[in-house]
């Protein structure tokens, strides 16, 4: 059974975030939504917040305390933590996910970057994966570096490591994926068989999204949809799903695809789990479990450089 903090959680969010999430309510509103309601969750302690840039890409990079002497931080090799937030490539921003993304790097101990890439519709594909091409092109000539994103952002981390692959750049240490929307066409079962039991998006909104996002490109398009991506020199890779969403089989058929591709992949179900839980870490105990799952991956795949 879900913690009570989850349960409370999940009817707050049916009730008061739920319907910011159609194309109705606007995109300009939908931001503004979203940051106000993170600004609420307060900045952990024990890490540092700068706003410098990451290859030309506006970021954040939240350092935490137990990385000794951050301002050289890329230059001793040590592993670095490019993260990708998601919002359906239409919301989302470095203060949407910033708290979350602040306990990642303190649970991982990992110098990580939060980049604010561009948004659609204003800047279409492939806008965003060219942003998230260049902060990787300056953090990888440092040292490896772990790549992590939630949803749209989950997508576009698979995205990204198609593109650092056919440019022969550095290969990807490791993976993270909070529930990745990986197939803009919205082909999987879950979309509408988990319908009534998401709490958090919704397929009109999903789908407006993926418009806005692909412009004229084929929803198919490996760069739109990596789902379709070749996967066959893909780095270890964590993904994580609750099992309450709409896009659940995103997921289980990425995990599928990867592992028939000979990818070492690990698929976390978290029951009665909702999309991207894990920006309830500050109080929720389920999502507290995942990142401490995500500091034990990271930490493994770190050892075996």
């Amino acid at each position: 059974m879900a913690s009570l903090t989850a349960r409370l959680t999940r009817t707050l969010l049916r009730a008061l975030v739920q319907p910011t999430f159609t194309p109705e309510f606007g995109l300009k509103r939908q931001r503004q939504r979203l940051n106000a309601l993170q600004q609420l969750m307060p900045m952990p302690f024990g890490v540092r917040k700068q706003i410098t840039p990451c290859g030309g890409v506006p970021a954040w990079r939240l350092t935490p305390a137990t990385v000794h002497d951050a301002g050289s931080a890329q230059n001793t090799g040590a592993s670095v933590m490019l993260y990708l937030h998601g919002g359906g490539y239409v919301v989302g921003s470095p203060t949407s996910h910033g708290e979350m993304v602040a306990r990642i790097a303190r649970q991982c101990s990992i110098d990580t970057w939060l980049i604010d890439y561009r948004l659609a519709p204003e800047h279409p594909a492939p806008a965003a994966l060219e942003d998230a091409l260049s902060a990787y092109r300056t953090l990888s000539a440092q040292g490896p570096v772990i790549i992590a994103g939630d949803s749209a952002g989950g997508g576009l981390s698979l995205a990204l490591t198609a593109a650092v692959l056919e440019q022969q750049l550095p290969r990807p240490q490791a993976l993270v994926l909070f529930s990745p929307w990986c197939d803009l066409s919205c082909s999987g079962a879950s979309i509408s068989e988990r319908k009534e039991r998401e709490v958090l998006l919704q397929t009109d909104w999903i789908l407006f999204a993926a418009e806005q996002y692909a412009g004229q490109q084929d929803l198919d398009n490996p760069h739109i949809s990596p789902l379709h991506a070749d996967f066959s020199d893909f780095p270890p890779t964590l993904i994580q799903v609750g099992s309450e969403e709409i896009l659940y089989d995103d997921s289980v058929r990425l995990a599928q695809r990867m592992r028939h591709a000979g990818v070492e992949v690990t698929l976390s179900e978290y029951p009665q789990m909702w999309h991207v839980f894990q920006l309830h870490a500050g109080y929720m105990p389920e999502a507290r479990q995942a990142l401490n799952e995500i500091a034990a991956f990271t930490r493994q795949q770190q050892k075996r450089e």
